[in-house]
């Protein structure tokens, strides 16, 4: 059904559904606001009455999409004892993100303000990465206290190496470097999560007195 003329709600609905289809069927460079408008069934026109740009659009896509993100991980977040769990879980529900959008910008380029977007898109796309990472940090420095006895002025390196990790998988397995070895997904996430679980232990016993 056609949206209704005037209905600037439903309206804006059928804009981020068409430039996410843009972007999931050919990527950033297809972001393009003739296209977006005809996907849409709007005039670019009318199109630009929401959006200033391509690139303001692509900050509310992506600002959605990691707010999407953090409502899936976050039960695992919640319920997760087992650090391997949960970050072959966050590895997995992060990849299909990173192949439509962070391989274009960077979370922590948003958070330290970089990206040059529009300052207003900036602001609530860096809002949305932050809380992204909040509710990880969160749960991933806890089970590092916790279970791997990471020490307290350490903890916060956790996650920046976590985060890190995780989007070299994701940018590993987007590209064609996948094709240099046999194997999957689920196995080199595993393999990972175990060496990264035994690299914090091995540095937490080191420190330790008689490590």
């Amino acid at each position: 059904m056609a949206t209704k003329w005037g209905d600037r709600d439903s309206r804006r609905r059928d804009i981020v559904a068409a430039g996410r289809q843009r972007l999931t069927e050919a990527g950033y460079a297809a972001l393009q606001m003739r296209d977006v408008a005809r996907v849409a069934g709007i005039s670019t026109a009318t199109l630009y009455t929401y959006f200033a740009n391509k690139e303001a659009l692509f900050a509310m896509l992506y600002a959605e999409r990691l707010d999407e993100l953090s409502a899936e991980i976050g039960p695992a977040c919640e319920s997760v004892n087992d650090m391997e769990e949960l970050f072959a879980t966050v590895a997995t529900a992060y990849l299909p993100v990173y192949q439509v959008f962070g391989r274009e910008l960077n979370i922590w380029v948003l958070i330290a303000g970089e990206s040059g977007l529009d300052p207003e898109a900036a602001i609530a796309l860096a809002g949305s990465a932050g809380r992204l990472l909040g509710t990880l940090g969160t749960t991933v420095g806890r089970l590092a206290r916790e279970q791997l006895d990471v020490p307290e002025d350490e903890l916060g390196l956790v996650l920046p190496l976590a985060w890190s990790t995780i989007t070299g998988l994701a940018d590993h397995f987007t590209s064609v470097r996948q094709t240099l070895h046999p194997y999957t997904w689920d196995q080199l996430v595993r393999f990972t999560a175990r060496t990264f679980i035994r690299g914090l232990s091995r540095t937490a016993a080191d420190i330790q007195p008689g490590g």
